[in-house]
């Protein structure tokens, strides 16, 4: 009795081990299958058709507001700053007065120049009467050589005289006109660095900084590839036949368009890039020196280009890529190289033509050589697709991020 008693317990004992295991086994075979069966099927997949269309190329790339002109505001004569005529970050116009120097010691030393002219003319006339009445003696022998000599030469050492006095009596005007300084151009000026009542001297440095704001530039750069686009060959200076606009970092659009008055001579040997520069109207002052903006260009002419939907397009670590249906109905991967948008399309300069099919559904689960079965989706269901492309992209572009955060926000709250 007691050796059936043991028996049953090492039965029930196997039994509680073995059948877990052969039923885990099992499960995992019949869940094999299922998916095996299941990864053979084809994947159902939508496809959009690659097409061309014709308009006029654009690019948006960074740019940097940059002043036309910039001095340093400085004094060219010593002296204490008596007076400043504007208050920091002020707009001036050119001519206007900004500082005045203590003007005593040159105005001072203006009179004492005038009265040495005064002096060496006043000897200069006397010594120009004696030198022609000797020119008259001595053409009648009544004088000797000599004293003639004597004479013109009194009379050239005085003259030089007077041109020296002249010529000092112009340099301490000049000094004295330093004591003002004007502005040279119509600008803004920053913050003062040296403030009324200071000994300034040239070597002290700027007292404030002038830089122009309207008109105001905009710099920004293109690959050597990018810029044939916009017709640069045809122009007759070599400037990009193309407008210029710029989008602000809140994402609104600058209301003035720009226009390309400068390309530079090379391009850089290590970025292979370029630099060009517009220049934009500032009236209302919106554009600020080194601010970041969008730089838009718009060519003038019109291109045929080869379009694919962005949807549709995928990226790796070296190359963008599209799938694409082979002879076989597997999916294969298709790089291709872009040169830029046309609204939500990449613009396609390899890798595809006009009339070729790529794969715009599930993407993400596409693997290569993967079965795939090309579905239509009928016009209705296709036109709210559309529809809802659209509101994704026109709600990307007219909200901006804080707004965004705020509507999320507002919505969990609700």
């Amino acid at each position: 009795m007691q050796n059936k008693k043991t028996k049953l317990a090492i039965i029930i004992i196997l039994a509680i081990i073995i059948i877990p295991i052969v039923f885990n086994r099992a499960k995992t075979l019949v869940f094999g299958l299922i998916n095996a069966k299941m990864m053979s099927a084809p994947t159902k997949v939508e496809t959009t058709v690659v097409e061309e269309a014709t308009f006029k190329p654009s690019m948006d790339v960074v740019g940097r507001i940059e002043e036309d002109k910039e001095i340093n505001i400085v004094s060219r004569v010593d002296g204490w700053l008596q007076k400043q005529y504007f208050h920091d970050g002020d707009y001036v116009k050119k001519g206007q007065l900004l500082f005045q120097i203590e003007p005593d010691t040159y105005a001072i030393a203006v009179k004492n120049a005038e009265a040495t002219l005064r002096s060496a003319q006043a000897n200069y006339d006397h010594s120009l009467v004696e030198m022609k009445r000797a020119t008259e003696l001595v053409k009648g022998d009544y004088v000797s050589r000599s004293y003639y000599d004597q004479a013109y030469a009194k009379y050239a050492t005085d003259k030089a005289a007077v041109d020296a006095a002249k010529a000092d009596l112009a340099k301490r005007r000049l000094d004295l006109s330093y004591t003002k300084i004007y502005a040279p151009f119509d600008g803004k000026l920053g913050q003062t660095n040296i403030d009324e009542g200071n000994y300034v001297t040239a070597q002290t440095g700027r007292l404030a900084v002038l830089v122009t704001i309207d008109p105001i530039n905009a710099t920004f750069t293109l690959k050597g590839d990018d810029l044939k686009k916009f017709n640069a060959d045809k122009s007759t200076n070599g400037l990009p036949d193309a407008t210029v606009q710029i989008k602000m970092p809140d994402g609104s659009m600058y209301d003035e368009q720009g226009k390309i008055n400068f390309i530079d001579n090379k391009i850089d040997k290590n970025l292979g890039t370029i630099m060009l520069r517009a220049t934009f109207s500032n009236k209302h002052r919106k554009l600020i020196p080194n601010e970041f903006v969008r730089v838009i260009l718009t060519s003038n002419s019109e291109a045929t280009e080869t379009i694919v939907p962005q949807s549709a397009v995928l990226e790796s670590v070296n190359s963008k890529y599209v799938w694409v249906i082979d002879e076989n109905n597997c999916a294969k991967q298709q790089d291709i190289d872009v040169s830029g948008t046309y609204g939500d399309k990449w613009i396609v300069t390899n890798g595809l033509k006009p009339g070729d099919k790529v794969i715009s559904s599930n993407l993400q689960v596409m693997r290569q050589g993967a079965k795939v079965q090309e579905i239509e989706l009928s016009a209705e269901i296709k036109e709210q697709k559309k529809k809802a492309r659209e509101e994704a992209i026109q709600s990307t572009i007219t909200t901006k991020p804080n707004q965004q955060n705020n509507e999320k926000e507002e919505d969990k709250a609700e």
